[in-house]
C-alpha cells in the first residue's frame, strides 16, 4: 500500500467512526450541560470539523477555509469556533443546532475529498508551517485524523456520561 492510499483509508475509517458516533445524537446530547469541566458534545464536534478544515486549507494549502469562505458563522449562529486552550464554557449553556454543523462537516469533507484526489506522493513532503515550526503535509494530514479520532471518542464518552449509547454504536 502507498501513503496516499494509506491516507485514504486512515480518513475512511474516521468518517465511519464520526458518522457511527454521531447516529442518535439529539439536541439534548449535543447540547447537554456535562459534569465537571468536560466540555460539551458541540463545542467538540464544531472544534474538530473546524481544526480539519484549518489545517487542509489554511495550513496546508494557505487559502481560506470553508468556515470562511461560505460563511458558516452566519449559517451555523457560531461566532468564534472554540480554539486550543481558550474557555469552551459558553457551549454548555448554548442551544447549537445539529443540521447546520453536519451540513458544514460535509462541505468540509467534500473540499478535503478534492484536495485528497489531487494530492500528489512529491506533495506530502512538502513543508508549511504549523506551531511555530516545520511539518510535512503527510504530517498534517495524519495529524488531522488523529485529533478528529480522539475527539470522536470523547464525544462517544460524553454520550455515555449523558445516559446514551456511546461505543461500540
Amino acid at each position: 500500500m502507498d501513503i496516499l492510499e494509506y491516507i485514504g483509508r486512515q480518513m475512511t475509517g474516521l468518517r465511519r467512526s464520526v458518522n457511527n458516533i454521531m447516529k442518535d445524537m439529539t439536541p439534548e446530547l449535543f447540547n447537554g450541560a456535562t459534569p465537571g469541566t468536560a466540555n460539551a458534545i458541540s463545542a467538540t464536534f464544531v472544534h474538530f470539523m473546524y481544526t480539519e478544515d484549518n489545517f487542509i486549507h489554511k495550513v496546508i494549502q494557505g487559502k481560506p477555509g470553508v468556515w470562511e469562505s461560505d460563511s458558516w458563522s452566519e449559517k451555523t449562529g457560531i461566532q468564534k469556533v472554540p480554539g486550543i486552550g481558550e474557555d469552551w464554557s459558553s457551549y454548555k449553556h448554548r442551544q447549537i443546532a445539529i443540521q447546520p454543523l453536519l451540513d458544514y462537516q460535509a462541505a468540509v469533507w467534500a473540499a478535503t475529498d478534492a484536495y485528497l484526489a489531487a494530492l500528489t506522493p512529491l506533495e506530502l513532503d512538502r513543508k508549511v508551517q504549523f506551531a511555530g515550526g516545520d511539518r510535512t503535509v503527510a504530517d498534517m494530514l495524519l495529524l488531522s485524523v488523529s485529533q478528529a479520532l480522539s475527539h470522536a471518542g470523547e464525544i462517544a464518552a460524553l454520550k455515555g456520561v449523558l445516559g446514551a449509547k456511546g461505543l461500540p454504536v
